[in-house]
């Protein structure tokens, strides 16, 4: 299926799914619990994903491989939608209370039994040959640490315009040319939605939780971690996402768990110690 034929699965719930597809979905994850030794583990964190998690889920029934894998989606606070979305079909659901994209990809990481993990995102629409492309590449190359690819983005209910073809393919040669400019551009334009990871490799560092962890946060500081490793693989492979929330121009990214942290919380305290010596005295 292409990205677009996605458009009948955008905003929907899985009472509003013909018979035929809510059986094919709640059958998919039903075999899938049957795996007992997966070599693969998708990881996907869920915060707000009611508009496209059906799409992105129907995409990942459409995967075409004779490698075992298993699917885990880690709720980070999610919404409840999103969340009856994934309980209706029967997928399995950790939770990680700890509010943060590097939080959640931890607690994916942390449950994963697969050899190779790869990290996704419920926004996106992923090639039916995803796995088989970004995973071989493991059993054939031994050093090999990291497979990664580039997105393309799609606009609302998961339609292309003319414009955005030409976006998409302007973006692709853009971020090929960048990632062949050696280790600090290669580092800067890896994204999470596309990576195939050794888990061995991260068994001793994992995803970085720190507030402080800037640009690039669980894909680039992860990139970084895996470089002096192993190698790193580009491959080349169909992946639509939402676009990105737009940001001031010449304006870096924030750190990526700065919006969940309380700034007033010390004030508060401070307050508070105040109060109880006021009292005392």
């Amino acid at each position: 299926m292409k990205v677009t034929d996605y458009k009948p699965y955008f905003g929907i719930t899985p009472k509003q799914l013909s018979d035929t597809d809510f059986e094919r979905l709640t059958t998919y994850f039903q075999l899938l619990d049957k795996v007992e030794k997966p070599v693969v583990s998708l990881l996907i964190p869920v915060y707000r994903a009611k508009e496209t998690l059906l799409g992105h889920i129907m995409s990942l029934s459409n995967l075409k491989t004779i490698i075992p894998y298993e699917v885990i989606f880690v709720e980070n606070n999610a919404d409840e939608n999103s969340l009856q979305i994934l309980r209706e079909l029967g997928a399995k659901i950790v939770s990680q209370p700890q509010q943060g994209i590097t939080h959640a990809r931890q607690k994916g990481l942390e449950e994963a039994r697969g050899q190779i993990v790869c990290s996704m995102d419920p926004d996106t629409i992923y090639d039916a040959y995803y796995i088989d492309k970004m995973v071989l590449p493991f059993f054939q190359e031994k050093e090999l640490v990291l497979c990664y690819s580039v997105s393309k983005s799609y606009e609302n209910n998961f339609q292309l315009s003319t414009r955005m073809k030409i976006r998409n393919r302007l973006k692709v040669a853009y971020f090929r040319w960048k990632i062949s400019r050696g280790f600090i551009h290669k580092i800067k334009h890896i994204r999470a939605v596309g990576m195939a990871i050794r888990k061995e490799a991260l068994d001793t560092t994992g995803y970085d939780t720190d507030l402080r962890a800037v640009s690039g946060c669980d894909d680039g500081m992860l990139a970084i971690h895996l470089y002096n490793k192993g190698t790193f693989k580009y491959v080349s492979i169909d992946i639509y996402t939402a676009l990105p929330p737009k940001r001031e121009p010449g304006k870096p990214f924030p750190f990526c768990n700065q919006r969940f942290y309380d700034f007033n919380q010390p004030i508060r305290e401070t307050y508070k110690e105040l109060e109880i010596a006021d009292s005392i005295g």
